[in-house]
């Protein structure tokens, strides 16, 4: 935490200094941070240059990343178009949904593209070590803007062998929780469960009792994905477990040597031996889960408000029932290490930003690169790569964004959300009918995990690990191993699989990063 702190007080300094350089040069106005209507000093080259008779030459910029077959438009791109006249850049957006192997392609050739957005930390990484990316560590003081919005972590989590190769964009919103058939818990009389107890008594209910009250034997209590225990998670993190790194009590934990784990696969079993999960969760996939939930075949599902509630979503379910009523279980406050419904990734991401080592040796079209980032990182540039232009696609009252009819028409702007974007506040502007579900979603409480930070040992076959471990899992909970094999499953990690190293090799990242002693 005193590499935090130091890290801390050198951003203070810096951002001090920028602010009294801009007092000192007649700009009194204060920074605006993530206010829609800022327009603070040097948002943009014209900005910067205004007074000097000096024109700047246009700079070419070429980025490559995966847009999943969308791009902004070659004609009418109003972004691109703001870029010009405020940045002086033609930025020159490639898409390319095979990206690894194009890029790869490219670096054979000593060719990469200016500005690169790697969907993978690992490969994000692996381009660091392998020489191909810019040193950003010594111009940290020219990405105040970007320091301001993402926080130390954007450089944290873009750092590799101590040094800042990139910049992690904000994460998306993290949304899971499990949700339940209200309708349900009425038509057999029962409430809310708030304990662990409570929860299996009324998923053994929702299996046995006939709560649909068609007469049949045909719903059950829990479906969704089995892999990774994903629909097991909130009963894991009410016990104090997630995957795969947390800090307990100063200590660093890894999942699948903590006994909290063990405490939660005896339970999940008693699920599993009452009968009450979804037969088939072991082979759910996709949409099958959500398919199941709707048609009335399981009355808790862990999932996102997106997919429950968007009005798409209620339609289809309406549709299947008219009476179904889905609401979110509040977390259970049942056990000593909290009330945790989810876990939260520290040191999560949504893509990584890097910039070639070409590019990096061009000073002047770094300078402009680092003009980009901090303008879509603040007021009316990140306004504009969220909603687009004031007075057409989006109306401002006050610092209250409200689309208009012609906010469609900015449908490509995330594209250009290279620093990611104020989640819940971008969300509920977006979707107004389910406000109350996003905010509900984003307060509930997580377990702080770190697993974006760490890399993975380049000796240890993560594939044959993994399948390893869902088999065990399988097994535990399907009465295949006894429970009280699990300190044996451990010991396996650990000699099979290098765990103890890899704990270590965490650890040794954690403390350098500051977020461990």
């Amino acid at each position: 935490m005193i590499k935090k702190f130091k890290r801390l007080q050198s951003v203070m300094v810096v951002l001090l200094s920028v602010s009294l350089l801009a007092a000192c040069s007649g700009n009194a106005g204060p920074s605006q941070g993530n206010d829609p209507s800022g327009s603070s000093a040097g948002s943009g080259a014209k900005a910067a240059n205004a007074g000097s008779s000096e024109t700047r030459a246009m700079i070419d910029i070429e980025m490559v990343m995966s847009t999943w077959g969308a791009l902004p438009p070659k004609n009418g791109d109003f972004i691109a178009d703001k870029l010009k006249e405020e940045l002086d850049i033609n930025l020159n957006i490639v898409s390319e949904n095979e990206l690894m192997e194009k890029l790869n392609v490219r670096a054979a050739g000593n060719n990469l593209p200016d500005l690169m957005m790697f969907n993978s930390a690992n490969d994000f990484r692996d381009y660091a070590s392998r020489g191909l990316l810019a040193d950003l560590t010594p111009h940290m003081e020219k990405l105040s803007q970007v320091q301001a919005f993402l926080g130390q972590g954007g450089f944290d989590k873009g750092t590799v062998d101590g040094k800042v190769y990139g910049i992690a964009k904000q994460p998306a919103l993290r949304a899971f929780s499990y949700w339940i058939r209200q309708d349900w818990l009425d038509n057999l009389g029962l409430s809310m469960p708030t304990t662990l107890d409570e929860f299996y008594e009324v998923l053994l209910a929702f299996t046995k009792n006939d709560p649909d009250g068609n007469k049949k034997n045909d719903t059950y209590g829990l479906t969704g994905h089995f892999a990774g225990l994903h629909a097991f998670t909130p009963m894991l993190a009410s016990l104090g477990a997630a995957p795969i790194y947390q800090i307990r009590d100063g200590e660093l934990v890894n999942f699948y040597a903590d006994p909290q784990l063990k405490e939660g696969l005896t339970y999940i079993k008693k699920l599993a031996d009452a009968r009450v999960l979804d037969p088939e969760l072991a082979t759910n996939s996709g949409q099958m889960p959500l398919d199941k939930a709707f048609q009335g075949m399981a009355g808790v599902i862990y999932s996102t408000w997106a997919d429950m509630v968007k009005d798409e979503r209620i339609q289809v379910w309406k549709t299947a029932n008219p009476d179904a009523e889905w609401v979110i279980v509040p977390p259970f406050q049942d056990h000593a290490y909290g009330e945790a419904v989810d876990y939260i990734d520290a040191g999560g991401s949504s893509g990584y930003v890097a910039i070639s080592k070409a590019a990096g040796s061009n000073e002047e079209k770094l300078n402009r690169i680092f003009e980009l980032f901090n303008y879509i990182s603040h007021g009316e540039g990140l306004t504009t790569v969220q909603y687009g232009l004031e007075g057409v696609h989006y109306n401002l009252d006050g610092e209250k964004v409200t689309p208009t009819e012609q906010a469609g028409e900015a449908g490509y702007s995330w594209i250009y959300q290279f620093m990611g974007r104020p989640e819940q506040s971008y969300l509920s502007t977006k979707f107004p009918n389910q406000v109350k579900w996003i905010e509900q979603a984003a307060a509930l409480p997580r377990i702080t995990v770190y697993n974006g930070f760490i890399s993975q040992l380049e000796e240890v076959n993560y594939t044959d690990r993994d399948r390893f471990i869902e088999e065990e899992f399988l097994k535990f909970i399907y009465n295949k191993r006894d429970i009280n094999d699990f300190d044996q499953f451990v010991t396996t990690l650990k000699e099979v699989f290098m765990l103890d190293k890899e704990i270590e090799h965490a650890k040794k990242i954690l403390v350098e990063l500051g977020y461990q002693q």
